[in-house]
């Protein structure tokens, strides 16, 4: 009698425990399985009033947002907020006379505490410039083998007034919602930065790209506790103190081996998540339909050029094509001096990496994720469960960036890269290939040979 007693007390203060901890009472962790599993085809059903609807295309550029409808898996909201989503994506899709852009729904926005299943906030990606459709999906996937936070994802049909629109990737965004999935206990900071995370001085004004950009609460003690990690990584002192270094070799390996340069592996000091907790910084990822080479490894761009193709926004010639040389480099990438740009602009990587013992987890998760994940069979069984969802649909849309044959032979490529790309890393550790930009200048003849690539198949801008 007092088990079944205890037992229901017990029943009792773990549902108000997650009541309590929960955003308006739902337990949070509830969307990850209503909605992101793979495997189970997702429904997202839009009913956007036409004169809405051509609001909304006219004036993608300055992502308002409008009132709709949205059915999810079954379930309506009403007075839900949709608006379009991306950067320079915003104008590739209107240059290509598209109504396929990206779309972020915000179900709370007009009705306070309206969620699904504990989710306020969720995005649907185009994967515009990815014939494979699952750059970002793959990548994420990643991330979560070697136990690093990124966001969920799983696929969907969209539909727009009964009609189909098209099949889209379904984001978790990075929010309050995230972090309580992640750190269910812990007070998080949460910035998306465009900082290139060197140590400039004690000034707080000198990281405004970082601090104006604050996600999840953030404000100046935690922007101190940030400036100080940064400081330490600098100096060399109570790294450990100051820094997840666990954590950050996971993002640092991810990073290296999915070789994306619209990001700080490129010129690019983007696309990714700064998270401050209790005085320790780490990383999150994001973004990713460019990986492996699907943004070109250009020079830097500087004054009247940059603002001239901002002004005047056109369409690549040869979308994707790259030379063997560049195809090369993303193979080959090197690991000990993983970015294109210059090096003295990625002082906080390359000074961690100066560190032995902290390059030592670095080259563990590197083996994990080309051991374990991608010639272990983790990449394959990922593929298996996306290709059973829109294997058969991919590219059958009438807005499709790609056909459903594009999408296939993608796959074919992407398996054909990250196998080689295995290989190169692994040949790196042990000393077979140069793992350095110079040294692998020096002996050209050592490096994987990727001449029977061609990235253009996987698409690109």
């Amino acid at each position: 009698m007092r088990k079944i007693l205890y037992a229901m007390l017990l029943s009792m203060a773990t549902a108000i425990s997650l009541s309590s901890c929960g955003i308006n009472g739902i337990d949070e962790r509830e969307y990850s399985e209503a909605l992101f599993t793979h495997g189970k085809l997702a429904s997202v059903d839009l009913e956007v009033p036409e004169e809405i609807w051509q609001k909304i295309l006219s004036k993608a550029s300055d992502k308002e947002y409008y009132e709709c409808a949205v059915t999810i898996n079954g379930e309506r909201h009403n007075r839900v907020a949709i608006r379009t989503k991306g950067a320079s994506s915003l104008d590739d899709v209107a240059l290509m006379k598209s109504d396929r852009y990206s779309f972020t729904l915000k179900l709370n926005k007009y009705e306070k505490g309206q969620a699904y299943h504990g989710l306020s906030k969720l995005l649907l990606n185009n994967n515009i410039w990815d014939a494979t459709q699952m750059k970002d999906a793959i990548v994420y996937d990643m991330c979560r083998f070697i136990g690093l936070p990124a966001p969920l994802t799983n696929y969907a049909c969209i539909t727009l007034n009964g009609k189909l629109f098209g099949y889209y990737l379904l984001v978790e965004p990075v929010d309050k919602h995230f972090c309580y999935r992640n750190w269910p206990d812990e007070a998080t900071n949460i910035y998306k930065p465009y900082h290139n995370l060197a140590y400039t001085g004690e000034k707080m004004k000198d990281y405004s790209d970082i601090s104006d950009f604050a996600k999840v609460k953030g404000g100046e003690a935690s922007m101190k506790r940030v400036v100080e990690a940064l400081r330490s990584v600098d100096e060399g002192k109570d790294i450990e103190k100051h820094l997840d270094v666990e954590s950050v070799m996971k993002y640092m390996a991810l990073q290296t081996i999915v070789v994306n340069f619209d990001c700080m592996t490129g010129n690019n000091e983007q696309n990714y998540y700064l998270r401050e907790a209790d005085g320790k910084i780490s990383l999150i990822p994001w973004d990713y339909n460019l990986a492996w080479g699907g943004y070109p490894e250009d020079e830097e761009m500087e004054g009247e050029d940059l603002l001239e193709q901002s002004q005047e926004p056109t369409l690549p010639a040869n979308a994707g094509m790259r030379t063997k040389e560049e195809v090369s480099r993303v193979v080959n990438f090197p690991i000990d001096t993983p970015f294109s740009c210059d090096l003295s602009r990625r002082t906080f990587f390359m000074n961690l990496l100066a560190n032995q013992q902290i390059k030592a987890r670095y080259y563990h998760y590197l083996d994990v994720l080309c051991n374990q994940y991608i010639l272990g069979g983790e990449f394959s069984k990922t593929l298996d469960a996306i290709n059973g969802e829109i294997g058969d649909v991919a590219g059958t849309e009438a807005n499709a960036f790609y056909t459903n044959e594009q999408f296939h032979e993608a796959q074919k490529i992407l398996q054909l890269v990250l196998e080689k790309r295995a290989a190169s890393v692994l040949g790196q550790m042990k000393g077979e290939i140069p793992s350095t930009r110079e040294g692998q200048k020096q002996q050209p003849q050592l490096l994987i040979n990727s001449d029977d690539i061609n990235l253009q198949d996987l698409g690109g801008i």
